[in-house]
């Protein structure tokens, strides 16, 4: 058995795998969102691994007469912790990957021409998503934290290695290649933490984690009601591309979670995109290498939220289901959720959410059916980027698309997410890829199994959707997406 820690964005979810990879129990907790200002967004590390232990123990209590072999965790990724390394105790709120005050600091070092050294490095961009201006705000920020790292009493990781820290009771400070690859602070050449772009983000080394493989051994935990070794870290898209066995170069997948995260398998090819994608660490497992392009969509998931919580003009998610599959598309409204800025491939930090072409018979009908629309309007310009960014390797283009999340569970979005991409899409009958992945790279690391692939023959089932819309509809649709979004960026204000 392995148990499996998948820490997201809005909730923490513990899954029981057996043996041939298939779920046996779970329990889950959600957590509170913070928004202290405008474009900000915070957790609590506290309430983190509260929920973290308390739905492990939740499973652990419900079963158990099982042997449990190892336990593997999966993370939000680029969210950071900085902690005292005496206490314990958290120095500020985890910034969350959604975060955009690091704005300001971003341009500085653009404005410094830095930027191109830090994507020649990491594979990444300048940008409020990644981890080190987050470090950087806190340390620059928060009285007292670099009078703490001057006597190396503070600890900065992502959520991984507040994870392990907690769980180990501060015997381990590690993290893994995937997560350590989302920083911008480490080399995706040489493999390490990089002393330039630490120079460049001001950022001490002595702060940072060690860095392992995927399949690692990550120590004993020993805040659970019983001690289980930990084997197998990976940030939480990586574990959703091995969760739908993409091994091999050219297999593609897109998760649906809080937001959207399309990622291809490159293999031993760093790829460096023309089209404002990501290179990026796919994992290292067995001693092999592989390496990924990705592109990130900051909302997916997320508007539901919007629609029910704050709009409110949805009771439950049913609700939504009902009025998808009983309204018509009207190609002229469109919905562009840069409630945070928009990300892949437009990285436009500055942008705010806007809705076009509503009139008077306009109801919340259109405007829900847009905002779920918008997601596969979105991954299309991420799959767009991707096949031109592949097009000048030795990586066959794609001709289906795997995918999985919250999201995936809606029949009307799957139609209409294959109907926009002009792709076959497959949802596998596995929904919880995620956690699968972490559970197969835990089996790989505690030496259960020899390979990817002694799941893969247990699970291999898909549920898959092919195109049907009009042509002359694709392309209105895609028009008037095009012009919104364009408009959107152009009403900024500089």
């Amino acid at each position: 058995m392995y148990l499996v820690i998948d820490q997201g964005t809005t909730s923490t979810k513990v899954t029981l795998f057996n043996g041939d990879g298939k779920r046996v129990d779970s329990s889950q907790k959600t957590f509170k969102q913070i928004f202290p200002q405008n474009g900000w967004v915070e957790h609590n590390p506290k309430e983190i691994i509260e929920s973290v232990i308390f739905c492990c123990n939740d499973v652990i209590k419900k079963n158990n007469d099982v042997s449990i072999s190892s336990l593997g965790i999966t993370n939000q990724r680029e969210t950071v912790v900085l902690w005292d390394k005496l206490t314990g105790e958290y120095l500020y709120n985890a910034i969350v990957w959604q975060d955009r005050r690091t704005e300001k600091k971003c341009k500085e070092l653009k404005d410094k021409n830095l930027e191109e050294i830090v994507s020649k490095k990491t594979g990444l961009l300048l940008d409020p998503y990644f981890s080190s201006t987050k470090i950087a705000w806190i340390i620059d920020n928060v009285d007292g934290v670099r009078d703490k790292i001057n006597k190396d009493e503070v600890c900065a990781g992502t959520i991984d290695s507040w994870i392990i820290w907690n769980l180990t009771k501060g015997e381990i400070f590690a993290t893994d290649i995937t997560n350590a690859s989302r920083t911008n602070l480490f080399n995706i050449n040489s493999l390490d933490w990089d002393d330039d772009l630490l120079e460049i983000f001001s950022i001490k080394k002595t702060i940072l984690p060690e860095i392992r493989d995927s399949d690692s051994y990550f120590g004993e935990s020993k805040a659970l009601l019983v001690k289980i070794p930990i084997f197998g870290v990976i940030g939480d898209q990586q574990s959703a591309a091995i969760g739908q066995f993409c091994f091999d170069e050219g297999d593609i997948k897109s998760t649906y979670g809080t937001g959207c995260f399309a990622l291809i398998n490159t293999g031993n090819n760093i790829i460096r995109s023309e089209n404002n994608m990501l290179s990026t660490i796919g994992y290292k497992i067995n001693g092999k290498l592989s390496y990924a392009l990705e592109g990130s969509i900051f909302m997916a998931g997320a508007i539901i939220d919007w629609l029910k919580n704050n709009l409110q003009i949805v009771d439950n998610y049913k609700e939504i289901d009902n009025i998808l599959s009983s309204t018509n598309i009207n190609p002229g409204i469109v919905l562009v959720p840069a409630f945070t800025g928009l990300g892949a491939p437009y990285w436009d930090t500055k942008s705010r959410a806007s809705i076009f072409g509503l009139t008077r018979d306009s109801d919340k009908n259109d405007i829900i059916l847009s905002a779920i629309q918008s997601v596969s309007l979105q991954t299309n310009d991420l799959l767009n980027a991707i096949k031109a960014d592949i097009s000048n390797h030795s990586i066959n283009s794609f001709n289906k698309v795997k995918v999985d999340g919250g999201m995936a569970e809606n029949q009307w979005f799957l139609q209409n997410l294959s109907d926009i991409c002009n792709i076959t899409i497959s949802k596998s009958f596995e929904k919880e890829a995620t956690s699968l992945g972490a559970a197969i790279v835990s089996g790989i690391g505690s030496k259960n199994i020899s390979n990817f692939s002694e799941f893969e023959k247990n699970l291999t089932k898909y549920d898959n959707f092919n195109p049907c819309i009009d042509k002359d509809l694709r392309e209105n649709i895609i028009f008037h997406w095009d012009h919104a979004v364009k408009q959107t960026i152009g009403m900024v204000f500089k």
